[in-house]
């Protein structure tokens, strides 16, 4: 029997007690990383279901979230700027606003009509509840009159592991090693992709596996019902063939928590966890958010991971952020391609025909079981909750120029990498105006020395132009990885 077969039958039979429709609008979402994506100094724009929103930190420090239109004439308040106040002004018209939404200043009111325009609740921007907790900006998914009361009864998906005080001393760290990225397809096609776990072994090949030995029969048990509210959760075990795989045999377990929490959490050989966490966040309609962060613990005894696990570098703090941002590309753009593409070619069969992932799709494995869980997850909520003025567009898929594009996808967006790049590119020009120098007084002074030290100078520029370029593009292919 078909796995699709299988689970339709007996998940439409549960399909009446899995709890109320889980509601996109009240949950939290991680949108930044608050040292790395984030200028304190001026207002930054994000976007969350489809809609505009704008984060700027007031003069105590503190992060607010408004929706970015101006309550006076509906322009963006991510063009305005954060006055010495601390207030936030619309650089339209001068108005200001505190952070949470109120108007503080309306420079075209007469003197004696000011009071009486500032406590008109019309004059407020709308603001979104925000939090700052484990180095993220959380924001609720929407602004009504009851979002304070409400978010504040909902705690943000975080590793449980952070507040269980029987397991937090084993935690060795808790990290973002890769950063955030915008990633150039869906929110649905981003967790199918990760709640996947047969591709790992064909589609990363010299990376974490070897697509011509490591492809074998995934064995999937449900250890949590799935449900509305909390996702669900199952063990894997790769059935693998070869005698080196099979030393490892370990299983691994999967989550997916609405709206946005993946993690997948290993029990490596020697007792030791490693659990890799992805939030995706549907930003709009075809495009995602993307962070991640990685948790380390020590088995029972102490036993700590080794230096490399599963083909990740566990122990990489000695490296900068920037490095580890840039080289994130030469793992996340192994599947970037079919996920992208995936995306296209589901919209445009369901244009075509109407079809659906069950036509779309023949999935005949038990590997497959888990792709099954998520749209029957997706299904059973009405899809993605998106701002309903957004408008019904079928996109088109990108060539591999934008496609493999990591500036507008992270660079642009990472202050630290950001910086990094400006320091890069003034050593480049360094290098090569110091080579051209010392090669010309070499050359005059028929000096050899002169010489091979401009040309070396020379070759150094070369390298860093390459490491430059990586903050701009990174471009695979599956026919070149041999």
């Amino acid at each position: 029997e078909e796995v699709l077969e299988v689970e339709d039958g007996r998940l439409e039979a549960e399909d009446h007690d899995r709890g109320e429709i889980f509601n996109w609008k009240k949950a939290w979402y991680p949108m930044a990383l608050v040292a790395e994506n984030l200028d304190p100094s001026r207002p930054n724009k994000l976007q969350l279901l489809g809609e505009d929103l704008v984060a700027w930190r007031d003069g105590q420090g503190d992060w607010h979230v408004f929706e970015d239109h101006c309550p006076h004439r509906s322009v963006p308040l991510s063009e305005g700027r954060i006055e010495a106040d601390g207030n936030l002004m619309c650089s339209y018209h001068g108005w200001k606003f505190a952070g949470d939404g109120r108007v503080t200043d309306i420079p075209q009111a007469r003197h004696g009509d000011l009071q009486r325009l500032l406590d008109n609740r019309r004059a407020c921007a709308a603001a979104r509840p925000a939090k700052v907790k484990e180095g993220l900006l959380w924001v609720w998914g929407e602004s009504s009159p009851d979002a304070a009361l409400e978010s504040a009864l909902v705690e943000p998906n975080l590793p449980e592991e952070l507040y269980d005080e029987s397991v937090r001393h084993r935690i060795t760290s808790y990290d973002y090693p890769w950063g955030m990225r915008d990633v150039p397809y869906g929110w649905d096609v981003a967790l199918e992709n990760v709640t996947d776990a047969a591709h790992v072994a064909v589609a990363h090949h010299n990376t974490l596996a070897n697509r011509y030995t490591d492809p074998c029969p995934v064995e999937i048990k449900f250890v949590r019902r799935s449900t509305n509210k909390d996702g669900f959760k199952f063990q894997f075990r790769n059935k693998w063939k070869t005698p080196e795989r099979l030393e490892e045999d370990m299983v691994s377990e999967m989550e997916f928590r609405p709206p946005s929490y993946h993690r997948v959490t290993t029990k490596l050989k020697n007792g030791a966890l490693l659990t890799v966490v992805n939030n995706f966040v549907p930003t709009k309609p075809g495009r995602a958010r993307q962070i991640s962060s990685k948790l380390l613990m020590t088995g029972p005894n102490g036993e700590r991971a080794p230096t490399n696990a599963l083909g990740y570098k566990v122990k990489e703090g000695w490296l900068p952020n920037w490095v580890r941002h840039i080289l994130q590309p030469f793992f996340v753009h192994q599947d970037l391609v079919f996920v992208h593409h995936q995306q296209a070619i589901l919209q445009s069969k369901g244009r075509k025909s109407g079809a659906t992932w069950k036509q779309s799709y023949w999935i005949p494995c038990e590997a497959d079981k888990s792709t099954v869980a998520l749209h029957k997850w997706i299904d059973r909520n009405g899809g993605i909750g998106w701002s309903p003025s957004l408008p019904s567009i079928l996109l088109e898929p990108l060539d591999k120029t934008r496609l493999f594009d990591t500036y507008s996808a992270h660079t642009e967006k990472c202050v630290t990498c950001s910086t990094a790049l400006k320091n890069i590119s003034r050593v480049q020009r360094v290098l090569k105006y110091s080579a051209f120098v010392l090669g010309v007084a070499g050359v005059s002074a028929r000096s050899y020395t002169a010489i091979v030290g401009g040309a070396a100078l020379y070759l150094g520029a070369g390298v860093v132009s390459k490491v430059e370029g990586l903050f701009y593009r990174y471009p695979f292919n599956h026919q070149d990885n041999k």
